[in-house]
């Protein structure tokens, strides 16, 4: 009897173990560990990677050649979207080129080393091309971010503040904000104004309008608050991202390729995003930002449509 029962004993401990396992208990279920992000960004000109000190050529619809003088841009509320469709925040590592503030998040990619025609007094040697942080465990196929600065962050102060907004070189004063895109490229030859003289740089500054500040009991402007009427933040997103082999692309060749970089036709240098500036309209149109009388300066369709920013091999 001894000898028939330890086989009975020993059915019972498999079955009960199948139950405790089927029921959670004791197996390996449960939630993923953090998954590490590392998301590199680059500058291209179609397939031809960009950079301060290498011409581009065939920029514009008159395919100019150009030189790169400057090229950073802030990157707010990133996210990873998994294989259920579902867009989950990155949740950003601290650093100077990255901050977290509530649920908002902004970083500041930097793709100018001040070589070539980017050695100004406004540009620094030191670069960042990678935006780094954490995601709940699982399966990520796609990407999505915003182009900007949010609100609630852009009107802090810029000397002195909290990085990556201390940057006075993307300090918008005139608007109360940020210089969410400083792209800045000097065609050969210039821009001829309709005077007949001509300048040397197109600047792209992309930035919220219709700005104003706060007023005190006074009635006097706090400094460093403010509201804009158009944000002018540009989504964008990618159905299908793989950072172990992707990095993603901002195509310059493409941001431009409706612009005459040859001419200025009024307003300020370039487009500055002025609601009647004669270079906008294009520009915003790439974006795929609302612009012109009556806009919004939202995103058209959440940027479905834009082909700026593309995933490129590593």
């Amino acid at each position: 009897m001894k000898q028939a029962s330890l086989p009975i004993i020993a059915s019972f401990s498999l079955v009960a173990a199948a139950v405790l396992t089927a029921c959670g208990g004791g197996g390996s279920d449960g939630p993923l560990p953090d998954k590490v992000v590392a998301i590199n960004f680059a500058a291209v000109n179609g397939s031809t990677p960009v950079k301060c000190g290498t011409q581009l050529t065939g920029m514009g619809s008159t395919g100019v050649a150009a030189d790169v003088k400057d090229l950073r841009f802030y990157i707010t509320n990133l996210a990873l979207v998994n294989d259920k469709g579902v867009a989950v925040p990155v949740k950003l590592d601290a650093s100077k080129w990255q901050l977290t503030q509530g649920t908002e998040t902004v970083s500041l990619i930097d793709l100018e080393d001040a070589t070539g025609a980017c050695a100004t007094a406004a540009n620094t040697a030191e670069t960042n091309a990678v935006i780094t942080g954490t995601v709940p465990g699982g399966t990520y196929v796609g990407l999505k971010a915003t182009v900007g600065v949010p609100e609630a962050m852009n009107h802090s102060v810029a000397a002195g503040g909290v990085p990556p907004l201390d940057s006075t070189a993307l300090l918008w004063s005139w608007q109360t904000g940020r210089k969410f895109t400083k792209i800045e490229i000097n065609p050969v030859g210039g821009l001829v104004k309709p005077d007949g003289t001509s300048i040397a740089t197109y600047n792209l500054h992309i930035g919220s309008t219709g700005c104003t500040p706060k007023l005190d009991a006074a009635g006097v402007a706090i400094p460093n608050t403010g509201t804009c009427t158009n944000l002018n933040m540009a989504d964008f997103s990618l159905a299908a991202f793989d950072m172990a082999t992707q990095k993603v692309a901002l195509d310059l060749g493409q941001l431009f390729k409706t612009s005459n970089l040859t001419k200025e036709n009024g307003g300020s240098p370039g487009c500055m995003s002025g609601a009647t500036d004669p270079e906008c309209a294009v520009i915003f149109t790439e974006l795929q930002v609302s612009y012109g009388s009556g806009s919004d300066g939202k995103p058209i369709n959440g940027g479905a449509a834009q082909k700026i920013f593309k995933a490129v091999a590593k």
